[in-house]
């Protein structure tokens, strides 16, 4: 048996209201396992704060050339939980062989928006990362049609929950959220 996966949405504030926001579907259907905490650069969550700065959680995060500059003199990156055999795409329980932390911070933002959320709060540049693993999301693209400028490879918060879902072995509340997401995006971002 897994841990419980507990995701926190640090949301930024322009996202709160977006009617594209897709992390507004997981908060729907799975509070039990999401909570939406919004993002200050001036007064930051101390409970997101605590969490990272203790290493109770990690921040997920692509592992590019933008995370390396990030975490460049930090070096505090989750590796032990971050197994990237190479090959093809992981399916169904060969995917709990990942070890995934049981806090993981999402920034729930654009991915401009994101990025300045994290170059201006020191406790996220320092916060250890979690990358979702290449085996998994290597031949995967992006099902989200209701934004432009979306950055190449990239996923949504929606899509990235369920990938933590079916790491954690949580197969079927991934298989709920991805029909709930595929309506979504069929709705113009009405949660159905």
């Amino acid at each position: 048996m897994t841990s419980p996966l507990k995701i926190i949405l640090l949301t930024h504030e322009r996202e709160v209201d977006r009617p594209s926001n897709t992390g507004a579907i997981a908060l729907e259907y799975y509070p039990e396992y999401c909570q939406r905490i919004i993002w200050s650069r001036v007064a930051p969550d101390p409970q997101v704060v605590d969490l990272l700065n203790q290493g109770q959680g990690a921040l997920l995060f692509p592992d590019d050339q933008e995370t390396m500059q990030l975490d460049l003199n930090v070096g505090k990156q989750f590796e032990s939980l971050n197994h990237q055999p190479r090959g093809g795409v992981i399916e169904g329980d060969e995917m709990s062989q990942f070890n995934v932390p049981n806090v993981v911070v999402i920034l729930d933002a654009t991915w401009q928006e994101a990025r300045k959320m994290c170059r201006r709060s020191d406790y996220l540049k320092q916060a250890m990362k979690y990358t979702l693993p290449e085996t998994l999301i290597a031949k995967q693209r992006s099902q989200f049609r209701l934004r432009r400028n979306q950055v190449e490879g990239g996923f949504c918060t929606i899509e990235c929950i369920q990938f933590l879902f079916h790491l954690k072995g949580m197969h079927t509340e991934a298989a709920v959220l991805e029909s709930a997401f595929k309506n979504f995006n069929q709705n113009d971002g009405k949660i159905t």
